[in-house]
């Protein structure tokens, strides 16, 4: 048996002085991928951005508690409406992806083509709303809260220790993966496997949140994460591309076409979760 390691965790300082860092470094990654969707349409930035979006989120409700109720409120309200904006540009590229490839249709079928000229209408859309984000507000709030993040705050709250938050938020996460896990692989159970592919979202972000706040490694379990997110995330998509085909105007031959590519791949992606769950069950880990 390996010998107990005898690290101390950080000092409440150093904490608060990590995560101040972590907060804006997700910040700043944000404002970067807006300004790299202004400049292009390609669909790599449009992903880093709605990811970006979905990390500061994740920091932003880890250290939602002890921000200024004005500035989180507004702060959480605009950065999910942003997250939201981009789900439905995202889903048609990723569907064009899928049926150009995967479902083995050419470039000028008539899939393509109206998932094309959809996305031409969804990133016009997109691209006003990002020129009318008010990230300057948005920013000076969030300077606002990373300066409040101090001892004092931490004292105002009667000695609240920060490590015990940490474990209790860990706790609760990995509670909801527990719960739709179980039944997860059953193939009528869409809604669970959603509810699955949020929750280990959620864990994750708040993982990768922590770590560099901590210094502890959690490599192993966010790798197993990832993993599941992909595949789940893979089966959702094919939820949505049900939705896209049922709005788009297609011939009925190519439309069965695209409908049994879609139960082919959701049977194969299925298969493919159920031996991930088998070989590399998911167990609770968090480490100070």
């Amino acid at each position: 048996m390996p010998p107990k390691s005898t690290r101390l965790p950080p000092d409440t300082a150093t904490i608060l002085e990590r995560s101040r860092g972590v907060l804006f470094v997700q910040w700043e990654e944000l404002l970067r991928s807006r300004r790299s969707v202004l400049k292009s349409s390609n669909p790599d930035d449009i992903h880093d951005l709605r990811v970006a979006s979905r990390r500061f989120r994740a920091a932003l409700e880890l250290f939602y508690p002890f921000a200024p109720k004005g500035s989180r409120t507004e702060l959480k309200k605009d950065v999910r409406k942003l997250t939201r904006l981009l789900g439905a540009l995202r889903n048609i590229d990723e569907g064009l992806t899928f049926f150009t490839t995967r479902a083995g249709r050419p470039d000028n079928s008539a899939i393509c083509q109206a998932l094309a000229e959809l996305r031409s209408r969804e990133f016009k859309r997109v691209y006003k709303a990002l020129t009318h984000f008010d990230h300057r507000t948005l920013d000076r709030l969030v300077r606002e809260m990373v300066a409040v993040l101090n001892e004092d705050l931490i004292t105002e709250r009667n000695r609240f220790s920060l490590l015990a938050y940490f474990s209790e938020v860990s706790i609760r996460q990995y509670m909801s993966i527990h719960h739709s896990l179980a039944v997860s692989t059953v193939p009528e159970q869409r809604a669970s496997r959603h509810e699955l592919r949020i929750a280990i979202k959620q864990w994750r972000y708040f993982l990768e949140t922590l770590a560099p706040v901590l210094e502890c490694n959690y490599t192993h379990v966010l790798g197993l994460l990832k993993e599941y997110q992909v595949l789940l995330g893979q089966m959702n998509d094919i939820a949505m591309f049900e939705e896209l085909l049922c709005s788009l105007t297609l011939p009925s031959a190519e439309r069965k076409r695209a409908e049994a590519a879609l139960l082919a791949e959701h049977a194969f992606l299925l298969k493919d979760f159920t031996e991930l769950i088998e070989r590399k069950p998911l167990a609770y880990t968090f480490i100070l």
